[in-house]
């Protein structure tokens, strides 16, 4: 026998194994799954939301978690008290009359009393734009350094940080309102989680406005989200390190904590 025939003839014999059909891509993760993933494996879950990037229920939960902070913190705190402490202040600087401060004083009363209504729709709506601002800061960044990311996933990312951390401060900070008395609670740091506010609890007062504020961004919550979004950011894209992220993140960090401090000292 030819074994040339004898090759072919089984060569033909011999079934044709069809390819294997590709594994099906992982169904994404649901939303209470990946809230919870933030807090836990923070990394791994940027990743999965990078894959199948989702925006409309984080924005839409962060809105709602805002709305009853705001409305839950007005049960213990009159909206009027801050910028009434802020009139008694510049009274006792000096910058106002006792006579301008009382009329301020009313003028506040009758605004806050009409805009009451308002204040946690604006507070929501300030956060979602709050949130669209970052995203698109990080877009524009990633975009001049030719990092590889959507701006879809750059906000899926933003969102879910910024509502991971907003839960937990939330939460704690409506404790604190009902456990502290209502005259020691600052309408300015509430949770009192940064420096500014520890050192006033230990009796350290007088700096320099913009010192205060500046110190106010050294806040545990603040540096989280930041943290967060470094993590997020390197997760959802090519060409991107993990600490490269963290250094973009904490220099914008760092930047809006000056603006703010600043703002704050001439407003203030």
């Amino acid at each position: 026998m030819d074994p040339k025939v004898s090759y072919e003839t089984r060569i033909m014999d011999e079934p044709i194994l069809a390819p294997e059909p590709p594994a099906p891509a992982p169904k994404p993760q649901g939303f209470f799954s990946r809230l919870i993933g933030v807090y836990f494996s923070p990394g791994e879950t940027f990743q999965e939301i990078g894959r199948a990037p989702r925006i409309l229920i984080p924005m839409v939960v962060l809105a709602l978690v805002i709305v009853t902070a705001v409305v839950v913190a007005s049960q213990r705190i009159s909206f009027d008290r801050l910028p009434i402490q802020q009139i008694d202040d510049a009274v006792a600087e000096g910058k106002l009359t006792a006579e301008e401060g009382e009329q301020r004083k009313e003028a506040t009363k009758k605004f806050m009393a009409i805009f009451k209504p308002f204040i946690p729709i604006v507070a929501a709506i300030s956060i979602i734009i709050m949130v669209l601002a970052i995203a698109g800061l990080a877009k524009l960044v990633s975009s001049m350094m030719g990092i590889e990311n959507t701006f879809k996933q750059i906000l899926s990312v933003t969102a879910y940080s910024i509502l991971a951390v907003s839960v937990v401060s939330a939460v704690l900070g409506t404790v604190l309102l009902f456990l502290k008395p209502v005259e020691e609670i600052d309408p300015n740091n509430p949770v009192g989680s940064n420096v500014a506010a520890w050192l006033a609890m230990a009796g350290i007062k007088g700096l320099p406005k913009f010192i205060t504020g500046l110190l106010s961004f050294v806040d545990v919550f603040y540096i989280w989200k930041v943290a967060l979004l470094g993590i997020g950011y390197a997760a959802v894209s090519r060409k991107l390190k993990a600490s490269t992220a963290m250094a973009y993140t904490g220099a914008g960090a760092l930047v809006i904590a000056v603006i703010g401090a600043a703002w704050g000292s001439l407003v203030g």
